[in-house]
């Protein structure tokens, strides 16, 4: 028996596809909300995906802030699952897409990867050739209050977090600053966190996570969670002087 880690429904095949690579095209009628593909592989966080084959990179999804789940060394059929920006089928939960509509024999399985993607490791020129093609995919789609009426907030669990968290996402008051700066010398990471989490609307978040999902550069990011000194000192003095609006911004609906 062979384990494989990515399924694709018995439904739909896997073939070359040209182009945009390896795709999934329906064999049989797969009848609105069937699971279509189940996504599995190796979990790691954003240094780890870094530090992985493009062939791996590729075939990857991301379920959480600093969370993605590559695809085996090998190729299964369950990987080839593409993008459009007017797809027939999203994601049921983190690793699970289903069909969103009934799905005739002979159409390609696509999903819109602004429904799963919150971070810059797979933006791309898109040519899906859909009349709502938007030419581009970006980790900000999520954010984008016309994919997610459209999408009826069919996203993937983190980022429907994100988005409910947008709703309470502010800027930090004058005494809120204060009381940052004042706890900062002998709890940096309290202060940070207390902070971050008022600006980012999600106040039982953790550091590392808020710091994920932030404006920041990935470099920045990766100093922070090691403990860097001079970057801790650079996003005190950042979030007081801009009162964690960088932060508030990067959450805001687009």
């Amino acid at each position: 028996m062979t384990l494989q880690f990515n399924r694709l429904t018995p439904l739909a095949r896997a073939e070359p596809m040209g182009a945009v690579g390896w795709g999934s095209r329906a064999v049989q009628p797969i009848p609105r909300g069937t699971v279509v593909a189940t996504f599995g592989g190796d979990a790691c966080d954003r240094r780890g995906f870094d530090a992985m084959p493009a062939t791996r990179r590729e075939r990857s999804i991301q379920v959480d802030d600093n969370l993605y789940i590559v695809g085996p060394p090998e190729r299964e059929p369950g990987d080839a699952v593409n993008h459009s920006c007017d797809p027939n089928c999203g994601p049921r939960n983190a690793t699970q897409i289903v069909a969103w509509r009934d799905i005739t024999p002979g159409e390609v399985l696509t999903f819109d990867y602004g429904t799963t993607d919150g971070s810059d490791y797979d933006q791309f020129p898109c040519s899906c050739g859909a009349s709502l093609c938007r030419g581009q995919t970006s980790s900000d789609d999520w954010r984008r209050i016309d994919l997610q009426q459209r999408y009826d907030l069919r996203f993937s669990p983190y980022l429907l977090r994100r988005i409910d968290a947008a709703s309470r996402a502010r800027t930090l008051s004058k005494a809120e600053r204060v009381a940052m700066l004042a706890t900062y010398d002998m709890a940096p990471i309290a202060a940070l966190t207390t902070a971050l989490q008022l600006v980012s609307g999600r106040p039982h978040a953790r550091f590392a996570d808020i710091i994920h999902a932030s404006h920041l550069s990935l470099s920045t990011k990766h100093a922070l969670c090691d403990g860097d000194t001079n970057s801790r000192d650079e996003l005190i003095a950042e979030l007081n002087e801009f009162a964690g609006e960088p932060f508030v911004a990067a959450v805001s609906p687009l």
